[in-house]
């Protein structure tokens, strides 16, 4: 694979929004984002064809496609997933997950603070975890509510995500040194991707096994499973 010069195709599909990004070498060419009461199915494959047309990259002209893998919107992150693999597949492109609170964390990068990315998971929880100012995880990827989550640390962290605005009240009620970030860095995209793939010493290797069996991650079950398994 070229290291100099790679083309890099990203997906996030991880909320109700989305995004995609084209990245040549380290210059983030192209970037598209939507928040659009219209399903990630009617708009992706849209995206990526802009994407592609616009940039004037041809898709076997990709070195490598990252996708945000989870956790997020289950129905999200499965068209996300199936696309970046029928991709993956038909061109024999490697593919690079990435954790979405990773990739959410990767906003706030570099300001000398401890990083909360914290998402709303619905029936009153949340996904979380902590990051160092460089992006060493130090709390691992958990679901949990406001409270339990951010009960349990003690050092000064920023936190970032829908919840920074969604929980504000509940989140300043706790009364510690927990800063909010900015409404505009609060949504993942899919730009972050690529500079993380480009911190990446040892990109992977096109493995059809691999991009067969990877799964979404989740973090816990559906409502439909809780209800019916």
């Amino acid at each position: 694979m070229k290291e100099n010069m790679l083309n890099i195709l990203a997906i996030d599909t991880s909320a109700n929004w989305g995004s995609v990004a084209l990245g040549k070498g380290k210059d983030i060419v192209y970037l598209s984002y939507l928040d659009l009461r219209v399903t990630h199915s009617e708009r992706l494959m849209l995206q990526i064809d802009s994407c592609l047309k616009t940039t004037g990259v041809k898709l076997e002209e990709i070195d490598l496609i990252t996708i945000s893998n989870g956790p997020g919107s289950f129905t999200g992150l499965r068209i996300g997933l199936a696309t970046a693999k029928g991709l993956c597949l038909a061109q024999k492109i490697p593919l690079l997950p990435f954790n979405s609170l990773k990739i959410l964390a990767a906003n706030l990068m570099g300001l000398g603070l401890n990083i909360l990315p914290m998402v709303d998971a619905k029936m009153n929880e949340v996904y979380a975890a902590l990051y160092d100012s460089n992006l060493n995880e130090l709390i691992p990827p958990t679901n949990s509510t406001v409270e339990e989550f951010l009960n349990g640390i003690d050092q000064p962290a920023i936190i970032v995500g829908d919840m920074a605005r969604k929980g504000e009240e509940r989140i300043l009620a706790l009364g510690k040194d927990f800063k909010l970030a900015n409404n505009h860095q609060n949504f993942p995209l899919a730009s972050s991707m690529i500079g993380l793939a480009n911190k990446i010493s040892d990109y992977p290797q096109y493995n059809t096994k691999q991009i067969s069996e990877l799964e979404p991650y989740y973090l816990r079950k559906s409502q439909a499973e809780v209800n019916f398994g």
